[in-house]
């Protein structure tokens, strides 16, 4: 056997391992076996884009802004630490520095301690007010009076120890009594 011809030979059987390997490769799928066309797969990945865009369009994970209602209510543990924007009136004013707002008539929802963390211009009770402040997780008047820089009353707070409050950096007044 001449030396070009076994070269052809060696050449040859070198190539036939891979093209094996290359067939038996297009046979293989990535979606099920049986069945499946690209329209298939297709569909497949837009379902998995559109719940990745309705994940990043979840409301939860947005600041609140609205109503201080059963909806903020039953959240609020959601939102501590996230600035938040909600309407409410006045039904209590404990010091110069806090009151409490209260959910519409249409609600039940306990009322929501607020601090001010900023000064913000006095108010009366039943006006309604918009206020823009973080939720704060639970209130503790030693922690806020060393915090926020105030005294407080304890027997005016003790009603609202251990529950979520508002510390409000902004208000607007909605409506004139």
């Amino acid at each position: 056997m001449s030396k070009q011809n076994w070269m052809k030979k060696a050449a040859t059987l070198s190539i036939l391992p891979i093209t094996a390997l290359g067939v038996a490769g297009c046979n293989s799928t990535s979606g099920p076996e049986t069945g499946t066309d690209v329209e298939d797969i297709v569909e497949e990945d837009e379902l998995i884009d559109e719940e990745d865009v309705a994940e990043e369009a979840d409301p939860a994970l947005e600041p609140y802004d609205g109503a201080y209602n059963q909806d903020f209510y039953d959240d609020a543990e959601s939102y501590v630490g996230q600035e938040v924007t909600v309407s409410a009136d006045v039904t209590a004013t404990l010091t110069d520095d806090s009151f409490v707002i209260a959910g519409g008539p249409d609600t039940t929802v306990d009322p929501l301690l607020v601090i001010e963390e900023q000064e913000i211009p006095p108010l009366d009770l039943g006006q309604a007010v918009k206020l823009t402040g973080t939720v704060e997780q639970a209130f503790d008047v030693a922690a806020v009076e060393e915090e926020f820089g105030i005294d407080l009353e304890d027997e005016l707070f003790a009603d609202y120890v251990g529950d979520p409050y508002l510390a409000v950096t902004s208000a607007e007044i909605l409506e004139e009594q």
